[in-house]
């Protein structure tokens, strides 16, 4: 009976049955889910197979399929993933709910049984509403952590106070003039400030070439205060954060002065009035970029706050304090909005946050913890460490112990000996306390320790808080395997569910060469790996809040924004989508992998963290794969975008609302599990590449042809997109570009006839078939009547 319910988020597919002339009509609302929504392998075929295609689909079983009016049969491909052949890959010892072993063992059972056992088609319908239930419910906790750990930074920003500087930049303006140093030997009124950066990160370049009158005065001035060593604001902590700031510029700029029509010359900034700000607020509020509105916020706020602190120049100063602009009403509305579309929901650390941590945890562990383990060693064996009050007194001094103490690297004190000279019995005494400079070292090597597991596993705050030194095993081959409990996926919320997740060998290195260090009394305490050193609390649970200590400290020691959990685990999800050369140190650092290769097969051993990591990666997907989803309905060209409109057609509830997530998360999943790649990007309005090939220089796509590629980490060319290549996927939306391309095309050949080589010629030909050919095919199939698919909110 047909479901005539079409509120946002449904899709609806209405076709002719296969054996009567009845309408089927479809419609799936929310979270509703069939038995095939795990049916995701079969997306492989969207991008086409590699030479190393890992989903094998039964093409007499995909007939038989098509043949079948009931659609909501697991298709062969489905089965065959379920049963594990799609990830040969991944053997952890001990695989919970999460990894799928036990559903997978279920599943292959089902296979065997007659298909009118409708006993044991209703346990695997269950079992997959159970997966589909608690992969939303995965995603949902996801973004809402992220959410929330974002709010805690956004908290930190709106109610940071300003110090007062020494010398603030009106005065150096009038003391000295435009010329004293930025950065460097780069004066103030230099027209490119070059900030510090890491090796490998971007360069940190603010620009003043604005052409608005006076508009680069203003942006120096504001700019100078977002530079870490000159900002009143705590919050500020990264060049990166200047950056930022020089390129949203534009914004304020467009809103206040340009839509005003008034220059940013200081008798035009007088005119700025708390009416014009609120108008301004409206209009960006409507705007197509949701994130001006909260951009258009900060920089207001931002100017408003060093202008009422009398940090700008007097005539640099906005006449409008920073409670008419930070309004409570505006506040709420700002920061919703901040949530509502305008936030990525997951921000991965850059490749400069990501350097400034691996400099911190190889600081700690291959520099500091050696002369650590120098100090423990002679506390052992001379059993200072075992001494009731932990204080060692002697009538001489201990020059080893004062030694071993003294742990200086790089030219920083990291721990010092605290001896007291004392009279006692009328002789002299000194007294040596070495427990809490040698905890405060081991709070060091655990923050270290915390940065890499945290990078590695995928874990979340409660899981990585449970984690003990019992939980770490090594087998015979010298592989590490971590024992984690997890909650979300368990049967009883009271028992939780453990899981076996591999450790990189540096890692697991590391991890047992802490526990070393913390054999001694004072440090046992309970095994928990990241616990505070310096509290003598007894913690027999362990809970978040050990985790968010460690949080704390990291941000009061490294220039990183924004420094939460939830960017921990999402940081390799950023490093896979790249494939950048510029993050093979970052791999090898982390996980002793020499390639990209290495890290995805260690990554497919890891269920959590191909979970973690596909959530990430589809929320990053998220708008093209909807844009492509709801754009095919009006018509489609490329052979991927073939694949995935007959995908729709027959299972067009996966590719609904909700669904949707479930089904790109899982077939996210599978790639992962079996190393494959995934690359999608817009390359012109309207057009899209969509690829999970492994490329090498034997089988480049055509934007490549002909170029010298040497790298492993060999990906397409969105900016040289070939029309004529397979992976590319084009909608309705580009036919304006290709007509337009047609009649150049034309217009050239009639000009040049006869004056052209052939080679040229014959080009210019080729290019006006293939897009005559797409031309065609959009127009064909955007009016076909068979198939109708409509998307709302996807």
């Amino acid at each position: 009976m047909p479901n005539n319910n079409k509120n946002p988020g449904s899709i609806t597919s209405s076709s002719a049955a296969a054996d009567n002339a009845a309408v089927d009509t479809i419609s799936v609302n929310g979270r509703a889910v069939n038995s095939s929504a795990v049916g995701t392998p079969e997306m492989h075929q969207y991008l086409g197979k590699s030479h190393e295609d890992a989903f094998e689909v039964d093409q007499e079983a995909d007939h038989q399929s098509d043949q079948d009016s009931d659609t909501s049969q697991p298709s062969s491909a489905l089965k065959s993933a379920k049963t594990g052949k799609a990830a040969k890959t991944a053997k952890p010892p001990k695989a919970g709910k999460a990894g799928k072993a036990g559903k997978a063992g279920k599943a292959g059972k089902a296979g065997n049984l007659h298909e009118d056992n409708d006993e044991s088609d209703e346990s695997d319908q269950s079992d997959e509403d159970d997966d589909v239930a608690a992969l939303l419910s995965d995603m949902d906790e996801d973004y809402s952590e992220s959410e929330m750990e974002e709010l805690e930074a956004l908290q930190e920003e709106l109610h940071a106070r300003a110090a007062q500087p020494s010398m603030t930049l009106a005065n150096k303006l009038a003391t000295v003039g435009p010329d004293f140093p930025v950065t460097g030997s780069v004066p103030y009124s230099a027209k490119i400030w070059p900030l510090p950066h890491g090796a490998h990160a971007h360069p940190n370049n603010i620009r003043f070439d604005r052409a608005l009158s006076g508009s680069n005065d203003l942006k120096r001035a504001l700019a100078y205060h977002t530079i870490p060593e000159f900002s009143p604001f705590s919050y500020i902590r990264s060049n990166s954060t200047a950056k930022i700031f020089g390129n949203e510029y534009s914004i304020l700029e467009q809103y206040i002065f340009i839509d005003n029509g008034i220059s940013a010359r200081p008798e035009h900034i007088a005119l700025i009035s708390v009416p014009m700000i609120n108008q301004a607020f409206e209009r960006a509020k409507a705007a197509t970029a949701k994130h001006h509105y909260f951009a258009l916020f900060k920089h207001l706020r931002f100017w408003a706050r060093l202008s009422e602190q009398r940090l700008l120049p007097e005539e640099l100063r906005l006449d409008v304090s920073a409670e008419h602009i930070d309004v409570p009403e505006r506040r709420s509305d700002v920061v919703r909005s901040r949530f509502n579309g305008a936030l990525e929901s997951w921000i991965a650390y850059s490749e400069e946050d990501m350097e400034v941590l691996m400099d911190y945890c190889m600081f700690w562990l291959e520099k500091v913890m050696p002369k650590a383990q120098l100090l423990k060693e002679y506390l052992v064996d001379t059993s200072f460490a075992f001494m009731s009050d932990l204080i060692v007194t002697r009538r001489e001094r201990i020059p080893e112990l004062e030694a071993l103490c003294t742990i200086e690297v790089d030219g920083k004190t990291v721990m010092s000996p605290r001896v007291r000279s004392h009279k006692k019995d009328g002789l002299q005494h000194y007294s040596y306390s070495w427990v809490t400079e040698y905890g405060r070292v081991l709070d060091g090597i655990r923050n270290s320790i915390f940065i890499l597991v945290a990078l590695v596993t995928g874990a979340r705050k409660g899981e990585l808080a449970a984690m003990n030194f019992s939980h770490v095993s090594q087998e015979a081959n010298g592989d590490y395997w971590l024992a984690i409990t997890r909650w979300k996926t368990a049967a009883s919320p009271k028992h939780g569910e453990e899981d076996r997740l591999p450790l990189p060998k540096f890692v697991g290195d590391m991890i047992r060469q802490y526990e070393q260090l913390r054999s001694i009394p004072p440090f046992v305490k309970e095994g928990w790996l990241f616990q505070p050193m310096r509290s003598r609390k007894i913690v027999n649970r362990a809970t978040p809040s050990a985790i968010t200590s460690v949080i704390e400290q990291l941000k009061l020691i490294l220039p990183i924004e924004r420094l939460h959990c939830h960017r921990f685990r999402k940081t390799i999800a950023e490093i896979l989508i790249n494939r950048d050369e510029r993050n093979i140190d970052i791999i090898r650092a982390l996980f002793g992998h020499k390639s990209y290769a290495m890290t995805l097969r260690y990554i497919a051993r890891n269920p959590f963290m191909v979970r973690s990591v596909a959530i990430a990666i589809e929320q990053n997907y998220t708008r093209e794969f909807q844009d492509i989803v709801a754009g095919l309905r009006l018509g489609y060209s490329g052979a991927s975008a073939e694949r995935i409109y007959k995908q729709i057609i027959k299972r067009p509830d996966e590719f609904a609302g909700q669904q949707l997530k479930v089904t790109l998360v899982t077939y996210i999943s599978h790639l992962l599990k079996a190393g494959e790649p995934l690359f999608i990007r817009r390359t012109a309005v309207g057009t899209y590449c969509l690829s999970g090939e492994h490329f090498t220089p034997a089988n480049l796509p055509p934007c490549l042809a002909g170029r010298k590629v040497e790298s492993e980490l060999i990906m397409p060319d969105p900016s040289n997109c070939k029309i004529e290549c397979k992976k590319v996927v084009m909608l309705s939306s580009a036919k304006q570009a290709l007509s337009d391309n047609i009649k150049f095309y034309e217009a050239v050949l009639d000009k040049s006839r006869g004056k052209l080589a052939v080679t040229t010629e014959a080009e210019l030909l080729r290019r006006i078939s293939s897009s005559e050919m797409h031309l065609n095919n959009l127009n064909t199939s955007g009016h076909s009547g068979g198939q109708q698919i409509e998307v709302r909110n996807v």
